[in-house]
C-alpha cells in the first residue's frame, strides 16, 4: 500500500486546534484541503514535522462518531 496515498501538507494557517486541547500542545488540527473539496486532513501537534492524514469528510465524520459512542476499537 503507499502511505503517501494517505497523507496530506497542510497550511498552518488553515488548521483549526480542537476546542478540547489542553495545555500541553498534545492535541490534533484538522484542515480542509482546497485541492481536495470533499477532504479534510487530520495531524497530530506532537509530530508538526509528519504531515496530515487525510482522508474524506464522511469517514471523518463516521471516525468521531465511533469515537463518541465508544464504538472504536483497538485494531
Amino acid at each position: 500500500m503507499n502511505q503517501d496515498r494517505y497523507a496530506a501538507e497542510i497550511d498552518p494557517a488553515s488548521r483549526h486546534r480542537s476546542s478540547y486541547t489542553a495545555n500541553n500542545g498534545n492535541c490534533v488540527e484538522l484542515a480542509q484541503l482546497p485541492a481536495i473539496p470533499d477532504a479534510i486532513a487530520v495531524s497530530d501537534t506532537w509530530y508538526p514535522e509528519r504531515p496530515g492524514l487525510r482522508g474524506s469528510k464522511n469517514a471523518f465524520a463516521e471516525l468521531t462518531q465511533a469515537a463518541l459512542t465508544g464504538k472504536l476499537t483497538a485494531v
